[in-house]
């Protein structure tokens, strides 16, 4: 650091470029796919519960221990699933401000949470075809639907294949040229404000 007194026009750092309407486009994709995946989730816990009410006319012993099994593996997959949409959130909007390692964070997250939601698609509450015979499984699916609202099943599709999708688009949208021009750090351009006497400016070590 040197001291001076005044003189000609210090370098001053560059104004980062307005945000682009892509990244603007990607972060609210980013907000849309992690509220779409944390709705998800209830509603597809509620559309079991109506298979599982189903399910008791038709509960013999040996299906116990694999539907127990399932149940652990849902629920553990399920959370990381909520914990990836939290945080989708969160880098909704870190990205919005320019942070180029929320954008990163999201290029490798977002395949993670794009296989959970694809899984969600093929996820069927339905029991273990081995466990069921075909005429069971269909006398459940009936029960099931007669009793659940009619529009539960077709949103559920809906917001599956919904936040998929929005993550795919919301990170090419991040990969396109105005967003790198937007992530990328500002350089000291000038020339800038004028320097006050007195005020401190970066500069070689003064020499003896």
């Amino acid at each position: 650091m040197s001291m001076i007194g005044g003189g000609p026009p210090a370098a001053a750092p560059a104004a980062r470029l307005p945000r682009p309407r892509t990244v603007t486009a990607a972060s609210v994709l980013l907000v849309l796919a992690g509220v779409g995946q944390l709705a998800v989730l209830p509603l597809t816990y509620w559309h079991q519960e109506f298979y599982y009410a189903a399910e008791k006319s038709f509960d013999p012993a040996s299906g116990v221990a694999f539907a127990a099994f399932g149940v652990v593996g849902q629920l553990a997959a399920d959370l990381v699933t909520a914990l990836l949409a939290v945080a989708f959130l969160m880098l909704a909007g870190f990205t919005a401000a320019g942070v180029n390692g929320a954008r990163v964070a999201s290029w490798a997250c977002g395949p993670f949470l794009v296989c959970c939601a694809a899984v969600g698609i093929l996820r069927t509450p339905r029991p273990l075809s081995f466990i069921y015979s075909p005429d069971d499984l269909d006398r459940i699916g009936e029960l099931a639907r007669e009793r659940m609202p009619d529009w539960l099943e077709p949103l559920l599709v809906v917001l599956s294949a919904g936040v998929p999708l929005a993550l795919l688009v919301a990170l090419l949208l991040l990969a396109l040229p105005p967003a790198n021009a937007f992530f990328r750090r500002p350089v000291s351009v000038g020339p800038g404000w004028h320097v006050q006497a007195g005020d401190w400016v970066p500069g070689p070590p003064a020499r003896s």
